[in-house]
């Protein structure tokens, strides 16, 4: 009595726990991770002479701060980090009191520093330098 007892439970056991890997892995295989793209980089230092590059393999989600750092065209020189970050300056051209970089995204101005803006590839963000107005 107590022996079928025991191969019940194993037996439910069993099937229990198989019960529980499958799912586990139906789950995991439709959790697909987003495709990387790319993010266009336009840079106006307000010469005429518009920089653009393509970053291939974006992750969804990256920050402007790391694409940033990714460029190759342009010698950019980063102050501070994350939430901190900012574009000190584009080719030599940095910030003075009344003129310095700002950007869009798709052609929106963006409300928050390049540390914490998020982006969604395809994408294209444009650097321009001039007064903050």
């Amino acid at each position: 009595m107590i022996r079928r007892q025991l191969m019940a439970m194993s037996a439910f056991l069993l099937v229990a726990l198989v019960l529980g890997c499958t799912s586990q892995t139906e789950t995991e295989s439709t959790v697909r991770p987003q495709p990387d793209g790319i993010v266009s980089i336009e840079i106006d230092p307000g010469d005429g002479n518009v920089i653009t590059e393509d970053v291939e393999n974006v992750s969804d989600g990256s920050t402007l701060e790391t694409v940033m750092q990714r460029v190759g065209t342009a010698q950019i020189a980063f102050r501070g980090s994350g939430t901190t970050a900012f574009i000190e300056s584009i080719d030599g051209k940095g910030t003075t009191s009344g003129m310095g970089w700002t950007f869009k995204i798709d052609g929106e101005f963006v409300n928050q520093g390049i540390g914490q803006t998020e982006l969604h590839p395809p994408t294209t963000v444009t650097w321009k330098y001039g007064t903050f107005e």
